[in-house]
């Protein structure tokens, strides 16, 4: 199984994982970027081109294939999505990530193995769905995730 971070992927759709944060362009103020604070909630936000014609395809793998695995497998959905009409990117995608920054220290986490586990359960076994998860890839001509925060109950 090849998978790195389903949220990366589909989310961005396949980041396909190639997560990285820009911490150089994070907003700083004279004590460094505000990413501090017991209220601070992270999320993970990535941008998806696809490539000429593709997008359709992508879509139709997420919709009937990666959503029914996330809802089987009670993984992380995108808490927001967004398709634009305008610029570079074709979608963006947000993930909570529940466990903050520590989410991102595994190269495949648990949620990501439940979630493929799942794929592979409903669609005919591990081949199957990797097989599925290079298709998605294939359809993705770039993607760029990062992270961020917020504060709960404020606006810093």
């Amino acid at each position: 199984m090849q998978m790195t971070t389903i949220r990366g992927v589909l989310i961005a759709a396949a980041s396909m994982l190639f997560l990285h944060a820009s911490p150089s362009l994070a907003q700083d103020d004279n004590n460094g970027p505000m990413t501090w604070g017991e209220d601070a909630q992270y999320d993970q936000v990535v941008f998806v081109k696809f490539k000429p014609g593709k997008r359709e395809r992508a879509m139709q793998i997420i919709d009937e294939y990666f959503v029914p695995a996330a809802k089987k497998a009670g993984t992380s959905e995108p808490i927001y999505v967004e398709h634009f009409q305008t610029g570079k990117w074709d979608m963006l995608l947000v993930w909570h990530l529940k466990g903050g920054t520590a989410d991102l220290e595994w190269y495949r986490s648990a949620e990501d193995l439940k979630w493929f586990g799942a794929l592979a359960e409903l669609n005919g076994g591990e081949e199957a769905a990797q097989k599925l998860w290079d298709e998605y890839v294939s359809t993705v001509a770039e993607s760029v995730a990062q992270i961020g925060h917020h504060h709960t109950g404020m606006t810093k």
